[in-house]
């Protein structure tokens, strides 16, 4: 079995992948418990001693040897970046979707790769056998920027290969992937460019009626004026809030179940969604 983890900035972004995996796919959601988990995920239970595995989850490791003394209580509450929120799977090929938020957290992305690969010495038998390591971004400003600086940020895994540009991957001692949500125009933007459309599809009327009250009341020192992706977010949100009051913007593209709305899964199988996932199933194995 093989996995591929995904570094993702934040929830919306995951919310995205996982969408788009499924419709295009067919990736199902693994519902499992920690412990019920492909190892090194999940644990190898040791069957002459049932309260000790002969190895640890690495999630559960993960989480559960953090020192907690230096921390406030609502860092405490938390798990620590990179935090694992979903797996999904696809043919034998596992896509674990980790929450990295950016740059900040790219030396705790390379250990959390590195710390995996030690558990996948052929010694111990875990179920996982190979891993990749994908990592998503947005533009922002510049596609060529966001590359420079993903090269720079992970140079210690990218050792004698060159750093991977946008939609490409490379194998040297890890397997590693760059996706950068961009306008193809610009080269510059962010993935809530792209779910803006989707959901101004979906509702049309709130969608215009949310960008004339962010008009009407937005002033020019607030956030929303900053940059064009606060403003979607905004925009996004305030649509979603007939739906979804409170909820944010991953829980406004989040997939439909039963009587519950949701943006509909046809909105996950355009040109976007079939480049991520082409992206995804690209790896060097």
């Amino acid at each position: 079995m093989r996995a591929v983890f995904v570094f993702c900035e934040g929830i919306h972004d995951i919310t995205f992948v996982v969408r788009s995996l499924g419709q295009l796919a067919n990736a199902t959601w693994i519902g499992d418990s920690i412990g019920k988990l492909p190892s090194p995920l999940g644990p190898i239970p040791d069957p002459l001693n049932p309260t000790k595995p002969k190895l640890e989850s690495l999630i559960a490791k993960r989480y559960s040897s953090r020192t907690l003394d230096g921390l406030r209580l609502k860092a405490a509450a938390h798990a620590p970046l990179p935090a694992f929120e979903a797996i999904v799977k696809a043919n034998d090929t596992l896509f674990v979707l980790i929450r990295c938020h950016g740059d900040g957290a790219s030396q705790a992305a390379i250990k959390l790769i590195n710390d995996t690969m030690v558990l996948l010495n052929p010694a111990f038998g875990t179920d996982l056998k190979e891993i990749a390591a994908a990592f998503i971004f947005d533009a922002d400003a510049s596609l060529g920027q966001r590359e420079s600086t993903f090269a720079a940020e992970f140079a210690s895994i990218l050792q004698n290969v060159t750093a991977p540009t946008h939609g490409k991957w490379v194998k040297g001692s890890h397997r590693v992937g760059l996706y950068v949500f961009h306008n193809q125009a610009s080269k510059s933007g962010s993935l809530e460019e792209i779910i803006a459309p989707l959901v101004a599809a979906e509702w049309g009327t709130r969608w215009a009626a949310a960008d004339a009250y962010l008009h009407q009341n937005a002033q020019p020192t607030d956030p929303v004026r900053v940059k064009r992706s606060e403003w979607l977010k905004a925009q996004i949100n305030v649509t979603g809030q007939f739906l979804y009051p409170g909820d944010p913007m991953s829980i406004v593209i989040s997939k439909p179940r039963g009587a519950m709305p949701g943006l509909g899964d046809a909105h996950f199988s355009g040109g976007e969604s079939q480049s991520l996932v082409n992206f995804l199933n690209g790896v060097l194995w």
